[in-house]
């Protein structure tokens, strides 16, 4: 997978609701307690990234940690959720996932690549609640 060919650690997320005691957060607050919450702040180089998607409200987020920020500024990650939503928005949920996921990985195996001691400080399921 992706993270075979980055140093960056990519986490997915969908979510079919917000828990009850998220009720009066936005999608991007709810994420970003997740992106916490899965230790992603914790790696050791800030290369956690985050797909958070909340299906019941049709919204998602991308987070990425200040080590990712460096070679890809916000500015890019405004350009993938844009394409992203379009997907979303014609309903091709999975394409548009799976798309967005091969150009991060993409990008990153020349931005970012592997270390030496590339560990995999995350397992690689997809979480679904």
């Amino acid at each position: 997978g992706i993270e075979k060919k980055t140093a960056a650690e990519i986490r997915v997320v969908v979510r079919h609701g917000k828990h009850w005691s998220e009720r009066k957060l936005s999608a991007r607050q709810v994420a970003e307690r997740e992106f916490i919450v899965l230790g992603m702040t914790k790696t050791k180089a800030g290369t956690g990234i985050l797909v958070f998607i909340l299906v019941g409200e049709r919204k998602f987020e991308l987070l990425a940690d200040h080590g990712i920020l460096k070679v890809l500024p916000e500015t890019y990650w405004e350009d993938l959720a844009g394409r992203l939503s379009s997907h979303f928005s014609n309903d091709k949920f999975f394409h548009g996932l799976t798309t967005s996921l091969a150009e991060i990985g993409e990008i990153l195996e020349s931005k970012l690549p592997p270390t030496e001691s590339n560990p995999d400080e995350f397992p690689n399921d997809l979480i679904e609640e």
